[in-house]
């Protein structure tokens, strides 16, 4: 079903570069929609948290029966093989999650969290039912969920750190304070106590993981796996979807995003770098002429080459035919 081989090549993908193949699309639609809902949720607290809310829902969900499966006497022995080289407590988010919506205090009735929603309570039951009878697709939502958070989950954070800097109107020589460092959302996106070296280990111990497991795999659950990470996107859209209506996010979408995007620009040009850009702009150019000379010049050459070189075998012949 999911060939990503040239007809004649038995070499098969590493199982998360297949994961990342056969999403590309569907990845590549879902980072454009949330990327394009964040500015409106940066300026609505409420939303912002009713996101975190919603996201929260499908960590904790395969977060949960991973754990379950790993402590469960009756999980299979090499079922338990697979899910143990996937299981990194320090990877877990559900703790993050609880601990950032702990620090979201509404400020009227309005602004309290939605409890549950259709969407939600779909992704919960969904994730419980599809890892209980195939818990190898624990492999698919390890795979998708953690490694978004270590790529474009980091954009998201120095987004939200940079809006809670903003709050506090902080001068260029101002220390940093705690609270913005700590702002809400950011602790999804760090790794307790563990440095960006020590993250890139934990990423790569994953991606380690996920290698060995997939050794593991027979042919049907590898495919199955695959199937699966289509779904984990189809579920994160779906409450995206949600969010959309229940916070009215839709309409004012492409406003927020120019904004955000002026806004958000991290350094102001300065005349050296404007300086700079023109001079390499006009580099560029100066590069393009000449390339453009030069094979126009062999262009030229070769022209030249082919019409004489009809005369010079005319030539010849003739020299072959005068009788010594």
């Amino acid at each position: 079903m999911f060939s990503t081989s040239a007809p004649g090549n038995t070499k098969q993908l590493p199982l998360g570069d297949e994961i990342n193949y056969i999403t590309a699309s569907l990845h590549h639609e879902l980072n454009m929609i949330i990327m394009s809902r964040l500015p409106l949720g940066l300026k609505n607290p409420k939303a912002f948290h009713e996101g975190l809310t919603s996201f929260s829902v499908i960590y904790s969900s395969f977060e949960a029966a991973l754990d379950a499966h790993i402590r469960s006497s009756s999980t299979p022995t090499r079922t338990r093989a697979i899910l143990e080289h996937i299981y990194i407590p320090a990877l877990h988010r559900a703790g993050a999650f609880e601990k950032d919506l702990g620090r979201y205090t509404p400020e009227s009735e309005e602004d309290e969290l939605t409890e549950s929603s259709p969407a939600r309570s779909y992704v919960a039951a969904y994730v419980k039912q599809a890892t209980a009878e195939r818990p190898h697709v624990l492999l698919a939502y390890c795979h998708c969920l953690y490694m978004a958070l270590f790529a474009g989950g980091q954009h998201i954070k120095a987004a939200i750190s940079r809006s809670a800097i903003r709050k506090f109107a902080l001068a260029a020589h101002q220390t940093v304070p705690e609270e913005a460092k700590t702002a809400p959302g950011i602790g999804l996106f760090t790794f307790d106590g563990r440095s960006t070296k020590e993250e890139l280990e934990l990423r790569q111990k994953l991606r380690d993981g996920i290698r060995q497991a997939e050794e593991l795999l027979t042919p049907k659950e590898r495919s199955e796996v695959l199937v699966e990470a289509c779904e984990v996107f189809k579920l994160t859209r779906r409450l995206v979807d949600e969010l959309d209506v229940s916070c009215a996010t839709a309409p004012n979408v492409l406003l927020a995003t120019k904004q955000y995007t002026e806004s958000e620009s991290p350094v102001a040009p300065t005349e050296p770098m404007v300086a700079y850009s023109r001079s390499f702009r006009w580099n560029k150019r100066v590069e393009t002429v000449v390339k453009g000379f030069v094979c126009v010049s062999l262009f030229a050459g070769y022209l030249v080459y082919l019409n004489l070189k009809p005369a010079v075998e005319t030539v010849a012949m003739e020299n072959e035919a005068v009788p010594i």
